[in-house]
């Protein structure tokens, strides 16, 4: 019966119902690993649910006419929250308040690590496949200035500020390595901000207060959440991969 019913709907509404769906099942998965203080298996998590988000992004321009590829991600404005009500303050300058002082940002792994750059340049996208890499006639993959990453704790997100399609092919590679320049703790945000499955809610007051330009984006969000709630004692079971990170989050 429900399968009837859900068959009926206008295409809004079940598209609605879905993603909503969606968003309630990969919470009750989260949670589930979160009880068997799996640590490892929430960052995993992360990782796995951005992929097709990554995957989008670094091949979209070898799909589409040239000037015609999709846009980079910009974290301030796709990641759709601008202000917090009940905090009485923008999002950037949330951000600017939980900076991550430079010698405790992390070095990403280009093939490990959740790297988020978007290929656009009709000219680059040819010029730089296939020329990096350990193998025969290719120059290995090093980081160099062009090369600008913002990290977001505990999303565990690295945004690619500069070297879009060099860090592209690293990726594809999986080799190589980015150092951070820059980096926020996003953890006091969840004492007044959730992601419901569709928009950015103000807890405090109930109410809507924007959307991500992907859902994957509040996804990260919501994982993240169940890292910080956290105890010492399961931070001591997995202290090597923070202190990979360089960082350790405070329970």
């Amino acid at each position: 019966m429900r399968h009837l019913l859900t068959k009926h709907l206008p295409g809004s509404l079940k598209r609605k119902k879905d993603q909503g769906r969606l968003f309630a099942n990969l919470i009750e998965r989260t949670d589930a690993i979160a009880r068997e203080n799996n640590i490892n298996g929430l960052l995993d998590l992360q990782r796995l649910i951005i992929r097709p988000v990554q995957s989008k992004h670094m091949a979209d321009a070898y799909l589409k006419n040239n000037h015609c590829a999709i846009s980079e991600i910009n974290p301030y404005t796709d990641f759709g929250l601008y202000g917090i009500p009940s905090l009485q303050k923008s999002f950037f300058d949330f951000l600017r308040a939980q900076k991550i002082h430079n010698e405790k940002l992390p070095t990403a792994s280009l093939g490990r690590d959740i790297v988020l750059p978007t290929c656009w340049n009709d000219t680059r996208i040819i010029s730089n496949i296939g020329q990096y890499g350990s193998r025969k006639n290719s120059k290995p993959w090093k980081q160099d200035a062009n090369h600008q990453l913002t990290w977001w704790f505990p999303l565990n997100v690295f945004w690619v500020v500069g070297g879009n399609h060099s860090i592209t092919q690293g990726i594809v590679l999986c080799e190589g390595a980015v150092k951070a320049e820059d980096g926020a703790d996003l953890s006091k945000l969840y004492e007044y901000v959730k992601f419901n499955g569709f928009n950015w809610i103000d807890t405090q007051l109930n109410k809507v207060i924007g959307k991500p330009r992907y859902k994957e984006f509040g996804y990260l969000y919501e994982i993240g959440r169940r890292l910080v709630q956290c105890t010492p004692e399961r931070l001591k079971a997995e202290e090597r991969y923070f202190k990979e990170f360089n960082w350790l989050p405070s329970c």
